[in-house]
């Protein structure tokens, strides 16, 4: 069980460390919101994406989350990601206005959206592993 836990946050680490790069190409030379990405801001980012795939495990439960449940976990997930990458980012200048500070809780809260969508695809692939060897053993 902990094997498992473990290559999904590694899993989730690769797939947000995805995520941020993208976002930062967009947000620098295409929207030219920053203007330079040192070695200190991606060191941070690096941090904050691993506590990201970190607060992941809100969800681990005996239990199939539903309804109220899972949202709960994931406004818990969600403020985790927010309060441990707003201060980070702030100190180390990728962002100094409310408006960036507006711009790095939508990037969170996409980042989030997208790391749903590639587990959700992860599920989909398991049940259908899980279909088809059920389908074998008929």
């Amino acid at each position: 069980m902990m094997g498992k836990e473990i290559r999904n946050i590694l899993r989730r680490f690769v797939s947000i460390s995805g995520y941020s790069l993208i976002m930062l190409v967009i947000m620098g030379p295409v929207l030219h919101v920053i203007d330079g990405v040192g070695n200190g801001q991606i060191g941070a980012i690096a941090i904050c994406t691993f506590i990201a795939a970190l607060s992941s495990l809100v969800f681990i439960s005996g239990k199939e989350l539903q309804g109220a449940a899972w949202w709960i976990r994931e406004v818990v997930c969600l403020l985790i990601n927010v309060a441990f990458a707003l201060p980070v980012t702030y100190h180390v200048g990728l962002w100094h206005s409310v408006t960036g500070m507006t711009v790095m809780i939508i990037i969170i809260i996409m980042i989030a959206f997208g790391n749903h969508l590639i587990e959700f695809f992860f599920d989909m692939r398991t049940a259908s592993q899980l279909n088809r060897k059920i389908r074998e053993l008929r």
